[in-house]
Formats: C-alpha cells, sequence, structure tokens
C-alpha cells in the first residue's frame, strides 16, 4: 500500500488506508460507495470494475461502480498532498440511470483512538461514546465544510475540509472490523438520473503526539526454539527482468521458490501414451531467450548457489483439465481431467528429468501453488492427498529425489486442516519433503502455532512458501511503499515468533513485488529492499531462533544462534522510542550494529558496547535495528589506475 510522501497510505483500489503522523499511523480509511435501494447491495473502490491507476505525485483511480450489468457510475478520484494534508477530489458520471439510495463518500476514524473522544460537525460537538448507544448507531448528523475530531486525551487530533457544505451523518460503527466511526458525506441524494455529473475534494489532516514510551527487550541466548535454514525468496513470474540477477547477487537467499511451465513445456499432449514419452516434443520447445529456457537457466544458478528450492505449477495446459469448455486459462479454481492425471504426472517427470539431465539440477520439492483456493488449479484435501501419493510415488520409481511439498495453501487462518488427509496417509506422508503455507493478510498467533505443530508432530520442515501481506498489492504497484514494507516486517516478526519456520520465501525477489525500482538501466534499491537484505544477510544459516520477549507490542524481538554467532532483530514499527535490551551473551564485548530507516538503509552504526548483558538502544521511527557479531564484510581491493 503505497505511499504520497508517507503521509496517506493509499490501498491498490484507492482507498485511504491510514494516515502518519511523526513516525506513528492511525487507521484513517476512506471509499466511494453506492448502495443500491434499501441497501440490498453496496458497492464501494474494492469492487470497481475496469480500475485503472496511475501514480505520482498526483495519483489517479479510474473505473466504474456497477450496481448491475447496466447500473453504472463512472469516477475519477485524485490523490495529492498538499501542504501537510491530504487531497482527494472525486468526479463522477452516471452512465445510466441508478436506482440508489445515493453516492457517498465514507471516512472512518479508528474507535481505538477516538472513543471518549469529540467529534465536530458544522460547529456543533459531539462526544463519540465508549458503547453503542440502544438501538441505534448514529450519533449526529448535519451540513458542514469542515469535520473534526480528538482523542480523549487531546493526543491525536484529525480534520477535514470540504470545498463545499454537503450534508454529514456520523454514525458508530463499532460493530465492524476495524472498529470505527464513520463520517457518510452525502455526494447525491436518491436515484441518479443518466448523465448525472458532480465533484468532491476533501482535504484531509492529522497530527498528535506519538507513543514513545520505551521498551524493555531481552534474550534467552542458551534457548533453542527451532532450527531456522533462513530467508529466501520467490523466482516465479517475471524472472527475465534485471531485478532477478540483481537480488541473486545482493541478497542471501536460504530457500527459493520457482515456476514450472507446464503450459510452455507440453502445450498439447505430445502423444497418446504415457509409457511411451516422446522426449524430443517437450525439447523442442526449450528455445533460446523463451520462457523454459529463462527458467531452466533460473535453476542451475540456484543450484550453484546452494540455494534449496520448491518448484509449483501454476497454471496446467487447457488439454490436461476437465472444465476447459467453461472456463479460460486465466481463471481460477481449474479442475484437472481425471482421465489426463497420468499425463499430467508424465509431464512433470518429464521436465524434472529433463532440468535434472540437461542443466544439472532437480528441485528438492514440488507443489501445486495454493490448490486450497484455486490459484489456479483446485484440488479438494483429500484429491490433493492422491496427488501427494500418486505424483510422489511416481518420481521415487523414476529416480528422481524431489518429494512432495504439502499444502503451499493461500493463507495460514486455520488451513492447516486442509493438509491433514495427506498428513495422516502413511502412503502419502513418506512422498512428503516439507509443509508449507503463504502468509497473506497474516493470521493468529494460535493460526500459526497450528502449522508449527503439525510440522514438528511430521518431523517435516515448515516453509512460508509465499511471504506477503497483501495479496491485491501488484494493483497498480501497491506495494512499492515503505509503509507497505514495515508492514512486511511487522509479519516476518509475528511468523518467527509464532510459526516457528524452518525457511520462509518472500513474494517475490523479482520484478513483481519488485523491491526495487527501475530507472532506465539503473536499478535503485527501496527501503522494502533493505529492509529484506537486512533480516536476510545479517541472519546467520542453519542457525537456532532464541527465545525473546517485548514489554511494547510496537517493538518487536527476535534473535538467533549460530555456533559462537548471535543476531538481534529490532524492529520498532511505530514512532521513535527508547528501549534496554538485556540477557546479551557476557562473551561479546562488541556489538556490530545495522539500522535502516525511511531514509537510508543498511546503515552501519558505531559498535555498541553492553554493560553487565544490556544495552541502551534509541530506536528511530519505523526502523530495523540489527546487533550481530558477524565481521562486517571486507571491500574487494580497488586495483590501481593504469
Amino acid at each position: 500500500m503505497p505511499c504520497l510522501a508517507e503521509l496517506a497510505i493509499v490501498d491498490a483500489n484507492g482507498r485511504l488506508a491510514a494516515m502518519l503522523y511523526r513516525g506513528q499511523d492511525a487507521q484513517i480509511r476512506t471509499d466511494l460507495v453506492l448502495p443500491s435501494k434499501g441497501w440490498a447491495k453496496t458497492v464501494g473502490l474494492s469492487s470497481a470494475e475496469g480500475m485503472t491507476v496511475t501514480r505520482g505525485d498526483e495519483s489517479v483511480y479510474q473505473g466504474r461502480l456497477a450496481l448491475d450489468a447496466t447500473q453504472k457510475l463512472q469516477f475519477t478520484q485524485r490523490i495529492s498532498e498538499i501542504d501537510s494534508r491530504v487531497r482527494i477530489t472525486v468526479a463522477y458520471t452516471a452512465l445510466a440511470e441508478l436506482a440508489a439510495e445515493g453516492l457517498y463518500f465514507r471516512v472512518n476514524i479508528p474507535w481505538r483512538e477516538f472513543n471518549s473522544g469529540t467529534a465536530e460537525i458544522g460547529g456543533r460537538t459531539v462526544t463519540l461514546p465508549t458503547e453503542l448507544p440502544a438501538n441505534v448507531n448514529l450519533l449526529y448528523n448535519a451540513s458542514a465544510t469542515e469535520l473534526r475530531a480528538m482523542s480523549p486525551a487531546g493526543d491525536l487530533w484529525w480534520s477535514a475540509t470540504m470545498n463545499a457544505a454537503l450534508p454529514v451523518n456520523l454514525q458508530d460503527k463499532s460493530t465492524e472490523s476495524p472498529k470505527a466511526f464513520t463520517y457518510w458525506i452525502y455526494l447525491h441524494r436518491g436515484t441518479l438520473p443518466s448523465g448525472t455529473q458532480g465533484s468532491f475534494t476533501i482535504d484531509l489532516a492529522i497530527d498528535g503526539i506519538p507513543d514513545t514510551t520505551s521498551a524493555a527487550l531481552s534474550i534467552e541466548p542458551e534457548s533453542s526454539r527451532y532450527l531456522f535454514h533462513g530467508f529466501g525468496g520467490n523466482y516465479a513470474f517475471q524472472i527475465e527482468s534485471p531485478v532477478t540477477a540483481y537480488t541473486l547477487e545482493h541478497i542471501n537467499s536460504r530457500w527459493a521458490r520457482t515456476e514450472i511451465t507446464l503450459v510452455d513445456w507440453e502445450p498439447e499432449n505430445e502423444n497418446s501414451s504415457t509409457a511411451d514419452t516422446d522426449y524430443g516434443r517437450f525439447i523442442e520447445n526449450d528455445k533460446p531467450g523463451s520462457r523454459l529456457r529463462h527458467e531452466f537457466e533460473l535453476m542451475r544458478t540456484l543450484k550453484r548457489k546452494g540455494i534449496p528450492f520448491a518448484a509449483s505449477v501454476w497454471r496446467l495446459p487447457e488439454w490436461m483439465l476437465a472444465d476447459r469448455a467453461t472456463k479460460g486459462p486465466n481463471d481460477r479454481q481449474r479442475i484437472i481431467d481425471p482421465a489426463m492425471f497420468d499425463e499430467l504426472i508424465e509431464s512433470l517427470t518429464a521436465y524434472i528429468l529433463y532440468a535434472r539431465d540437461f542443466y544439472g539440477v532437480e528441485p528438492d520439492l514440488f507443489s501445486f501453488n495454493e490448490p486450497d483456493l484455486g490459484i489456479r488449479i483446485l484440488l479438494t484435501p483429500e484429491e490433493h492427498r492422491d496427488a501427494v501419493r500418486r505424483i510422489g510415488s511416481h518420481f521415487a520409481s523414476m529416480g528422481l529425489s524431489t518429494k512432495m511439498l504439502l499444502g503451499d495453501t493461500s493463507h495460514a487462518r486455520g488451513t492447516h486442516e486442509y493438509v491433514l488427509p495427506a498428513a495422516e496417509d502413511p502412503e502419502a506422508l513418506q512422498y512428503a519433503g516439507a509443509i508449507s503455507f503463504h502468509s497473506w493478510n497474516g493470521a493468529s498467533p494460535e493460526q500459526y502455532q497450528a502449522w508449527a505443530d503439525l510440522a514438528e508432530r511430521l518431523g517435516l520442515p515448515l516453509l512460508v512458501a509465499e511471504l506477503g501481506t497483501d495479496p491485491s498489492g501488484w494493483q497498480g504497484r501497491a506495494y512499492d511503499s515503505y509503509w507497505y514494507g514495515i508492514n512486511e516486517l511487522q509479519l516476518y516478526q509475528d511468523i518467527l515468533t509464532h510459526a516457528r519456520p524452518q525457511g520462509t520465501m518472500y513474494w517475490e525477489f523479482t520484478a513483481d513485488y519488485s523491491l526495487v525500482r527501475l530507472q532506465g538501466d539503473e536499478i535503485i534499491p527501496t527501503g522494502r529492499f533493505w529492509l529484506t537484505k537486512q533480516l536476510s544477510n545479517l541472519t546467520p544459516p542453519m542457525s537456532t531462533a532464541l527465545a525473546s520477549a517485548s514489554s511494547h507490542d510496537k517493538v518487536m524481538v527476535t534473535a538467533f544462534r549460530a555456533g559462537d554467532v548471535y543476531t538481534i532483530h529490532i524492529a520498532n514499527i511505530s514512532a521513535a522510542r527508547d528501549a534496554v535490551l538485556t540477557g546479551l551473551p557476557a562473551e561479546i564485548a562488541s556489538w556490530r550494529a545495522v539500522l535502516t530507516t525511511e531514509d537510508s538503509g543498511f546503515k552501519e552504526l558505531d559498535p555498541l558496547t553492553p554493560a553487565d548483558g544490556s544495552l541502551s538502544l534509541q530506536l528511530p521511527a519505523r526502523s530495523l535495528l540489527t546487533l550481530t557479531n558477524l565481521p562486517v564484510p571486507q571491500a574487494e581491493p580497488v586495483p590501481p589506475t593504469p
């Protein structure tokens, strides 16, 4: 979710997701809302049709809100930053008569910060309740050009100024998630006749006194929670980009994941016999410059770097699918034709044998991507178990060492149950090499722990095969923001604390969800790149995760030990504050300190000297501080000028 100047955080659909003040964020949220008569159906920016996004100093979002196939509203929303205020301008046209309750601009302010505080509409001050009023959520309505709100302690204040006086309805939405107080701003009341046009401008401002309370941090250097192989990333889409080579060179990956493009490997069935494979038909598709060639060469590079990797299938050739008459190649939840399953196994096996024999590389693990959700192949839990059995046994019979990756599910929220039929089947389990979930939209500590407990019970490594926060972040490069990177950092720390993974694979180390920006031939690392590199390059491989603790919910600490090497990552995801870190091993007299903030990445600080096993630290706003006794790499000697 990008940025402007990191004052307004805007999601991929053009909705304000948060506003930042003095290093801290508040969940100020906006939306453009079109409800049908009686509110039977409500559409907003997240469901807009034909959305196009242009980002810059002024970001522009254009699309249509559709009540049905004919009732559509065309809109253009512009967002910019002017004099420390966020300006949002909306222009709209009814493309047909819209039988609607009206058109509204919705602004949510967070309930947690503002309950018991005050709100001001049109000169009238209203006390914001701590409990939902009996049988009604309406708090006040009036016509206004200015809106204000203040927290009960007076340490957070928000305001909005509109270009014209409009009716505003203030409601308590503490029953929603996240809890909020909502300003409904009426842009139009009732039915919109065809051709109705209008525009609206609102300026939003926020300021306050951030929470800068200090944090008490600790580690237990002799503890042992789990073995951590290290961080890594996906190399699945846009692998031909120069970003791929850049991350391979500059980020120390310990796990990776690639795509197997069977749609290019066997676009049409090479013959009708699975017992008589025509390898010539396959091999002729591995052409110079082709996607397949890039794929095989990338796998070989991973092998040469000693990076274990999983290879996954997203799409299958249409001739392998049972629903090809009703669905297209880019549709979700595609169904494998049972009559073609042996052909699928033949194609996969031929692909891996070819990679082994011609490129000297074999995937460590194989999976279908997110089969629980069907991105893009859908398997029931039982079908997943049967696929593990059949594919795994065939790989083994052909002398392949590639194992099956159980799960590879779309998220972690209760999806460990998807794996259970395979996990509880001895025949399937013998072919399993690891289990995996993806981290999109996060999970609770208990949901992460369920995955960790299952992996431990099975004696298999747990991998986070896609580590990311927002599955729609690709739209309009919504990921291209330091704020998005801080959310990723928080996710990393949550997963390391609760899921106990052996490896993580960031989505992605290519130009997809890119950690860098391309300006012509120049590659420019972003703050997200430095956060990721700091975690990846300063955590010793095959290390033991240590017990750690923090007294502050905005400061997260994880620690690792490999032999006599220690690394401690301290993520301060909000405003600047002091911290005291205790429990440091007595034998380390000096700590290397590396810091990433919004303004600088992977910055080497002066070494820190502990006293009695503790350090007093200053944590900048939204930062990652890493303490380690890994040596600073020596720069390569510069040859003399001839």
